[in-house]
């Protein structure tokens, strides 16, 4: 399983959000520069997070991102599904038919390796779904972004 730069880059979108000011919205553009990343990639993962619900964004000129669930209530997991690096996290090739010339031992063989692989996802999942961002976040911190980017 690999875990690309928008998981990092989303959890930080968020607590960028949770600490803005008077929760005033900020543009893409904006938080990229905060980030000091990409803002075409950038807006790709924003897409994503508003699919699922966790940021609302308004296209007006005094426009942009907020939050639209609390900091409290998003876990790692719900960022990880929400950028949809859930998907297929495994596939088998079907390797056991090359060494083992029997198709009942190839099919219990890959069945072992799939349980392991399958709990090993479970727990994986239960400890994102335990870490929840606020805990990124000193209780009542606050920025204002826009006074730090133009």
């Amino acid at each position: 399983m690999k875990i690309n730069q928008s998981l990092e880059q989303a959890t930080y979108v968020l607590v960028i959000l949770a600490l803005q000011r008077d929760q005033q919205p900020l543009k893409s553009r904006q938080l990229s520069q905060i980030l000091q990343v990409s803002d075409s990639y950038l807006k790709k993962i924003l897409q994503k997070l508003k699919h699922a619900g966790l940021i609302d964004a308004s296209a007006s000129k005094r426009g942009g991102y907020q939050l639209a669930t609390p900091l409290k209530e998003i876990s790692l997991k719900d960022l990880f599904f929400a950028l949809e690096l859930n998907e297929q996290p495994y596939e088998l090739n079907h390797l056991a038919g090359a060494v083992f010339p029997d198709p009942v031992h190839q099919q219990e063989s890959e069945a072992k390796v799939t349980a392991v692989l399958d709990q090993a996802l479970a727990a994986f999942y239960d400890r994102l779904a335990a870490f929840t961002l606020d805990q990124l976040v000193k209780p009542g911190a606050s920025v204002d972004w826009t006074q730090q980017v133009q």
